[in-house]
């Protein structure tokens, strides 16, 4: 029943590529695997409530990045932040299967104050009125922010006067917490600090770059991705690789699964395991892990790998066991988070 279920939840694009310097050696094959999320929250949290907490003041950003700037500018800039961090944080959150949580209520009562933060966070009183007024089982509530856009500039050792490299530096430093209805503390904390590069001059080329606000926009959805990411399962791309060879049996094998026919395929490498040659058993056992794995039958997948290390410990094969074994280990949480 657990193997069904994990396997409805789980998409696999398959793409064939050829390893760069390895031509007619391996095939790739590229999937999406799901990830478990970092928080585990309890089973009875249904509804999820995003408050904003963080103050409006120009505090939050640098000393430079202050200059010039009026209120106006300041609740333009605070509006697009929110607005990105929300975006991103959500667009996580929709193609997440856990589907309970793909409708978040969003609330927003700004902060007056920007200092001594840790004496401000939610109380239990205020976590269990705005749950029970809003319907909500776990408050996710930002409470800080700092935005900064640096640049900086490279002159070439020969030409003092030239530009070499001029580039931008956007980072920003995000706070948010967890409450749940009956703690008296945050269930979890999570603070980060994130940059992106955007290069004007490099080399003493132009290169088209975003503008200031772009730069912005761009760093705070990342920031709220990132977030999103954090709370629920995500799908991730990974890579696994398929034995061709020179072997004339390998090469058909491999044909067969850029055709589609991995039953095929399967065949072949089955037939190949009886072969006197270890190497190539070896190969046989790590591609028929592979087609299990894509088959999300991970136990059996993980059983391949251990005739194949058994016949010879190839370097890609213990990649492959170290890789499938971080799978295992999140399996168990994935199923839990899922349900």
């Amino acid at each position: 029943m657990i193997v069904v279920r994990v396997r409805s939840l789980i998409w696999v694009v398959i793409l064939f590529l050829t390893l760069q310097g390895c031509v007619g050696i391996y095939s790739v094959v590229e999937l999406e695997v799901l990830e478990p999320a970092t928080v585990n929250f309890p089973d009875h949290v249904n509804q999820l409530v995003f408050l904003n907490r963080a103050p409006i003041s120009i505090d939050i950003w640098s000393e430079q990045n202050q200059e010039g700037m009026d209120a106006r500018q300041l609740i333009l800039l605070d509006t697009m932040i929110i607005n990105n961090l929300n975006r991103g944080v959500l667009d996580v959150l929709r193609h997440s299967p856990i589907e309970r949580f793909q409708k978040p209520i969003w609330l927003s009562d700004r902060r007056p104050d920007t200092t001594s933060l840790k004496d401000h966070v939610l109380t239990k009183r205020e976590v269990a009125n705005i749950c029970d007024t809003i319907g909500g089982d776990a408050i996710i509530s930002l409470e800080f922010y700092s935005a900064a856009i640096d640049q900086y500039i490279d002159y070439y050792s020969d030409a003092p006067d030239v530009i070499q490299n001029y580039y931008f530096e956007a980072s920003n430093n995000v706070i948010w917490n967890i409450h749940l209805p009956g703690r008296p503390r945050p269930y979890d904390t999570y603070s980060t600090v994130d940059t992106l590069f955007f290069t004007a001059i490099e080399n003493g080329e132009y290169l088209p770059y975003s503008s200031s606000v772009d730069m912005i926009r761009d760093l705070f959805y990342e920031s709220g991705f990132k977030y999103g990411s954090y709370l629920v399962p995500v799908w991730n791309k990974a890579s696994r690789i398929l034995y061709r060879g020179k072997e004339d049996s390998l090469k058909a094998a491999v044909k067969h699964t850029d055709e589609g026919d991995w039953l095929s395929a399967f065949s072949i490498w089955n037939h190949l395991t009886v072969s006197d040659d270890s190497t190539l058993v070896a190969k046989a056992y790590h591609n028929m892990a592979v087609y299990f794995e894509l088959e999300d039958k991970l136990d059996s997948a993980s059983m391949m790998l251990d005739l194949s290390l058994e016949h010879d410990t190839l370097a890609p094969v213990r990649l492959y066991r170290e890789e499938l074994d971080v799978r295992l280990l999140n399996r168990k949480d994935i199923i839990k988070q899922v349900k």
